[in-house]
């Protein structure tokens, strides 16, 4: 009996706890975007999200996952990185460090990763 609690035990504990992330999509060189579904807020007019990518290779500096906390403007299709965080391993994990983007607003492309998770966002709305 102690044996099986033991074993039921670790397993428990085994499992990845990645929070409110919910996969997106997985882009064509295998890197997968991840939105937390919980923290979509809208409020002036724009909606607010957290989006995290992994990597499926490192970038030159290592890095294996970023979040971004992201400001989109759904009437007319644009969005600005507020924050961007990266990470040494996948689902934000690991050392790494912080920065904030230039305030500039971007239009992705038709068609576009980034274009299908704003129409994403903006749908919950």
């Amino acid at each position: 009996m102690k044996k099986l609690l033991i074993l039921l035990f670790s397993v428990l504990i085994s499992f990845n706890s990645y929070g409110g992330w919910k996969k997106v999509i997985e882009g064509g060189g295998g890197d997968i975007y991840y939105l937390d579904e919980d923290l979509i807020k809208k409020h002036g007019g724009y909606v607010y999200f957290w989006e995290m990518k992994d990597y499926l290779k490192p970038s030159d500096n290592g890095t294996m996952s970023g979040k971004m906390y992201k400001q989109g403007d759904c009437g007319v299709s644009r969005e600005k990185n507020l924050s961007f965080s990266y990470y040494k391993e996948p689902m934000g994990r690991g050392s790494g460090g912080t920065f904030t983007p230039p305030d500039k607003w971007e239009y992705p492309t038709p068609g576009s990763i980034r274009k299908l998770i704003l129409d994403y966002v903006c749908d919950v709305f």
